[in-house]
């Protein structure tokens, strides 16, 4: 009887050691919800990723959420949509959200671009719209990257200076760029590109495991010159310049008049990180990546619980 007593105390020891560095392992957020200080007109500007953040799983935004954000926008707060799609996308949800005026900006294509988009409306065209900010790749390292797409069995998109959205095929995952970005498409040959063309950003396109094996491997030529993210599980994302969300959130906020120490930048995935490492307050969704979990300064609730307004609104008079 002692001899199985000592096995049981000896199991829950075992138990109770695993279970504390379990614990001692997990980077925690630096603040919950609970605990998160709140300081009124400590923030200007509210940055909000769209998908799987702003957005809830099914595109829609609740009305909660649009109450909440004109409200803030009413007392002061300049909102700011920060995503890796084309500025049309931008325009369509701040006009959804009620909060579209001429002071809105957008950081577009995951950072290579700031968009004043009182401007893209006003000049009314999808291809050589006027920007704050513009990072491109030019076509001869695009074509590198192609290469080495297509090396790996996968393919490519990307988005043109000059020629809007360029896809190679239509598989499933370029179709929901298509019908994701409403700003029509082209179908390519990257590889005929003329080299004095310029490009925000390209993806290549696979399976997960593929593009899991890959990104450790990826050769210099293009770690050099691109930021390289994750935005979902079948794109791999190259931002020129390294230029990420975090780049151009800064440039963003001096557009505004202010420091990116003024602003609170909601995501959830991978091209958010470096926004939320860089906003004064980086807000990551529950429903987020582990990753931006661990480096946000709180984690809200998930999209489809209003995580976004549900933080905003401890914020608001």
């Amino acid at each position: 009887m002692s001899d199985h007593l000592g096995l049981l105390l000896s199991i829950k020891a075992k138990i109770s050691y695993n279970r504390q560095k379990y614990f001692e392992d997990i980077k925690l957020a630096k603040y919950t919800l609970d605990t998160l200080p709140v300081t009124h007109h400590q923030y200007k500007v509210i940055a909000l990723d769209l998908d799987d953040t702003l957005l809830r799983t099914d595109k829609s935004i609740s009305d909660y959420t649009i109450k909440t954000l004109k409200k803030a926008q009413s007392q002061g707060f300049s909102i700011a949509i920060a995503t890796g799609r084309h500025p049309k996308s931008a325009v369509l949800y701040m006009q959804k959200l009620g909060c579209l005026n001429d002071n809105s900006y957008a950081v577009c294509f995951n950072g290579a671009g700031v968009v004043r988009l009182s401007e893209y409306v006003k000049a009314g065209v999808d291809i050589g719209f006027p920007m704050v900010v513009s990072n491109v790749a030019p076509a001869p390292i695009i074509k590198k990257l192609t290469q080495f797409a297509h090396d790996n069995g996968c393919v490519v998109h990307a988005y043109s200076k000059t020629r809007g959205l360029l896809v190679e095929n239509h598989n499933p995952h370029t179709q929901r760029e298509i019908d994701n970005g409403k700003v029509g498409f082209k179908e390519v040959d990257f590889m005929q590109a003329d080299d004095s063309e310029e490009f925000f950003k390209m993806l290549i396109v696979g399976d997960k495991e593929v593009l899991d094996k890959m990104r450790p491997n990826l050769p210099s030529y293009l770690t050099d010159f691109f930021a390289v993210v994750r935005s979902e599980a079948n794109y791999l994302e190259f931002i020129p310049h390294h230029s990420t969300k975090g780049t151009a959130l800064v440039q963003l906020c001096e557009a505004l008049g202010c420091t990116v120490e003024n602003a609170m930048a909601f995501g959830d995935a991978d091209n958010d990180l470096a926004m939320i490492k860089a906003a004064g307050l980086g807000v990551a969704m529950e429903n987020g990546f582990e990753s931006v979990k661990e480096a946000a300064d709180v984690v809200t609730k998930t999209n489809d619980e209003d995580g976004v307004a549900y933080l905003v609104n401890k914020f608001l008079d």
